[in-house]
């Protein structure tokens, strides 16, 4: 009350006017941060309240404001400092904004579709395309920024499916390959957001693939363009699991078996991959491994039998890691 309608409006037209002026859109835009950042369920409005989307559309003004401001000058050249504070910095808090908003739990967003209101799908355009605009090399290059890009991309596939799966299919690939080298990195915190986002899509295929759905027909038609997607993303969780830096093993075991039951004959390429490329002995080892990794797992995805499926990969990995050679 002390704030709307006086003063939080006044934001996007500071970062809007400023956008320029790292000092000022940082400062703008740390504040709006802290203060939609539901720590401890500190936001917390009545059912009847409108405060929630009141507040939403402030940060979805701000975000829009300074994106497409963002969007429409060209990256400037300098030293890589250069790049970081005029650019990405403010890019990274704007991101980090709005992913604090859409996880906050205090905002219905049907209402922005039952009410027509834009508030929701601008926000989310202007965020996908600043997200976009950033090279990959320059997302692992700064942790910062690294951070709130995969955050976003993770929330959208959690909260958000419909308006991910409606992009293009080159759009919905570019995030996808993203996702995949993120998947790859040595800092815990991406390996885990991206492997979150991986179970997330991996949960809808498997739930609502044969469904008359929008989102199930375009999530389809991106399959078909770039059939090998399941299968090298189990490729890729496997080798992390079985192979790779021990700190990163819980962060991939999340999201296997839902895309293990998405994508059966992935599972199937894969395992017949890996025992090709092991002596007969350690194939008959491995085959044993894996036949008690799936005995006894259910085609579900409720919290029981993810439970039950990742101490199985548990015990899997260290026994097969006792044997297998690269």
């Amino acid at each position: 009350d002390l704030l709307h309608p006086q003063h939080l409006p006044l934001m996007s037209k500071v970062v809007d006017v400023w956008h320029d002026q790292p000092d000022v859109t940082v400062s703008v835009m740390r504040f709006l941060g802290e203060f939609c950042h539901n720590k401890a369920n500190r936001v917390n409005f009545d059912q009847s309240s409108p405060n929630g989307i009141l507040l939403f559309r402030v940060i979805s003004d701000v975000v829009c404001a300074y994106g497409r401001r963002l969007l429409a000058n060209p990256m400037q050249t300098g030293t890589e400092l250069d790049v970081y504070k005029t650019r990405y910095k403010g890019m990274a808090l704007a991101m980090n904004i709005l992913t604090s908003a859409l996880g906050g739990n205090y905002v219905c967003f049907g209402v922005f579709s039952l009410y027509n209101d834009p508030a929701l799908e601008n926000s989310l355009d202007v965020a996908l395309q600043m997200a976009l605009s950033v090279p990959l090399e320059d997302i692992a290059a700064y942790p910062k920024l690294s951070k709130a890009f995969y955050g976003l991309i993770e929330i959208l596939f959690r909260n958000h499916s419909k308006t991910v799966m409606a992009l293009d299919t080159t759009v919905f690939m570019q995030l996808m390959a993203a996702v995949h080298d993120g998947l790859q990195s040595s800092d815990g915190t991406l390996c885990s957001l991206c492997a979150n986002t991986i179970d997330h899509l991996a949960t809808f295929y498997f739930t609502f693939n044969g469904k008359d759905k929008p989102e199930v027909h375009s999530l389809n038609k991106h399959l078909a363009a770039q059939p090998n997607l399941f299968s090298s993303l189990t490729a890729t969780l496997f080798n992390l699991l079985l192979f790779g830096p021990p700190q990163n093993h819980w962060a991939v075991m999340r999201p296997m078996l839902s895309l293990m039951l998405a994508s059966e004959s992935s599972f199937a390429a894969y395992k017949d991959l890996l025992l090709s490329s092991q002596s007969p002995e350690n194939q008959i080892k491995l085959n044993e491994a894996l036949n008690k990794l799936l005995a006894d797992v259910n085609r579900s995805l409720d919290s029981a039998n993810r439970d039950r499926f990742t101490q199985k990969l548990t015990a899997f990995r260290v026994s097969a890691r006792s044997f297998l050679t690269l």
